[in-house]
């Protein structure tokens, strides 16, 4: 890299960490007080500067190793509002660049994935490799062409940080970013618990995701997939509805409760936690185990059993979910992934696995109840960003600066870790958002 392109990086990275007031002041915490400010939802400078000191410098999810299985294999994501190419080297190495043209700007790729030999800007046709760097420029030397001195670039932006976890890949801009295993911390546990369903630890994006956007930011996504407190009230169309049909309407026991009253008391079971670095996480254990070792799979779930144990097929088997800060979601057989657009605009990519090496059967169950509930048709996304939508239009109005996230925070307790473990309907999944994102702010306060 020339001394040019150095400084650049480094202009680049400086311009990151300039301090806003802002950003200052929006988060209140005391042993007994937990609230966050309205701006920290609606303000347009909380937002750019959302995009600058959390998702330029915490790992952020980019793919799943499913997606690009083989050598040039490529996937386009976003960090932020920062375009991605995500791709497969000739090694199976997995590279992470900036999608966009160092020479005049335009993004490489528009399509979502495929397999490529290099990329090509459509542009001016400069030539990239499946690792960034820069192959060809066209017609370098032709009719006012480039000078032999000139000082090209090295290639497309590289992200500097990028690692795997069983096959997660996450990146990160900030070159001096923590280990990504120090990231995780006992988030990381849901997702062991997650793959180790697999007979062979390991699970696949098969099926074509869902793409939806909704008018609210993207913190609402992030709050409410850890949110137990609010299923009985914002789903209760469907709690109805479960209540009269069951499993008849192919809930494939995802949502458990043959009642009204029955699916309260599984709601107000387990804990949830508030962990170190903003990840929340439910954990509420099946009841029993018994029907589904005596059921159609019992072979796949005994095998789970002589494996791991009865006691995590019961967490398997039960609500395990995680907000992993800032951008990914796990829930039932689903990875869910948010990304910013504007303070009121956020998108979200649902993407249902299957476990490999299980049933045929019980993968196909386990799509037919995504479809079920968090589908284009379903029921549960409707209700989800319907809400999404009236909290942005309630705190449009300045009347009433601050919004409320107390919720057990008087039951809470921390272990050594520094993790806040709390009853389930309490909101400390969504006070570890909270509390990493005043951090990642205010690193000076």
């Amino acid at each position: 890299m020339t001394q040019h392109q150095c400084q650049e990086e480094k202009v680049w990275f400086a311009r990151t960490e300039q301090p806003s007031a802002a950003t200052e002041g929006l988060v209140l915490k005391s042993p007994k007080t937990f609230r966050v400010h309205t701006r920290a939802y609606t303000d347009p400078a909380v937002f750019n500067a959302e995009m600058d000191r959390i998702f330029n410098k915490t790992w952020v999810f980019v793919a799943h190793e499913s997606q690009i299985p083989h050598p040039g294999d490529f996937q386009t994501s976003y960090m932020g509002q920062q375009p991605i190419i995500v791709s497969r080297g000739l090694e199976g190495e997995v590279h992470v660049m900036v999608n966009r043209c160092v020479h005049r700007g335009a993004v490489i790729c528009r399509e979502h994935r495929g397999n490529v030999t290099d990329f090509n800007c459509p542009y001016h046709g400069w030539v990239y490799g499946l690792d960034g760097s820069l192959l060809a420029m066209s017609e370098r030397r032709e009719a006012g062409g480039y000078a032999d001195d000139f000082d090209a670039p090295k290639g497309l932006h590289r992200v500097p940080r990028v690692e795997v976890y069983r096959g997660f890949v996450f990146a990160c801009f900030d070159p001096e970013v923590k280990p990504l295993l120090e990231h995780l911390g006992r988030a990381k546990t849901v997702i062991d618990r997650k793959l180790d369903m697999s007979p062979v630890g390991q699970i696949e994006f098969v099926s074509r995701p869902y793409v939806g956007r909704y008018q609210g930011n993207w913190k609402f996504q992030a709050e409410n997939i850890v949110d137990e407190y609010h299923f009985m009230h914002t789903h209760k169309g469907f709690v109805q509805l479960q209540a009269k049909y069951g499993q008849t309407t192919g809930d494939f026991d995802v949502h458990k409760g043959g009642s009204v009253k029955a699916m309260r008391k599984v709601r107000f079971a387990g804990v949830t936690w508030d962990c170190v670095n903003g990840h929340g996480l439910v954990e509420t254990p099946s009841g029993e185990i018994d029907s589904y070792l005596g059921g159609e799979y019992k072979e796949f779930f005994q095998g789970i059993v002589d494996t791991h144990g009865g006691e995590m097929l019961a967490s398997m088997t039960g609500k395990l979910s995680a907000a992993i800060f800032p951008n990914m979601g796990l829930i039932h057989n689903q990875v869910r992934v948010w990304r910013p657009i504007a303070p009121d605009m956020t998108e979200v990519t649902i993407y249902p696995y299957e476990l490999k090496g299980a049933p045929a059967g019980y993968n196909e169950g386990m799509l037919r109840s995504q479809e079920r509930f968090y589908g284009p048709a379903g029921h549960g996304q409707a209700d989800d960003v319907e809400i999404f939508a009236r909290n942005q239009q309630g705190l449009a109005g300045s009347a009433v600066e601050w919004l409320i996230l107390e919720r057990g925070v008087d039951t809470d307790t921390q272990d050594a870790d520094g993790n806040y473990k709390g009853l389930t309907t309490s909101e400390a999944p969504q006070r570890a958002l909270w509390r990493e994102w005043d951090r990642l702010m205010n690193p000076k306060a």
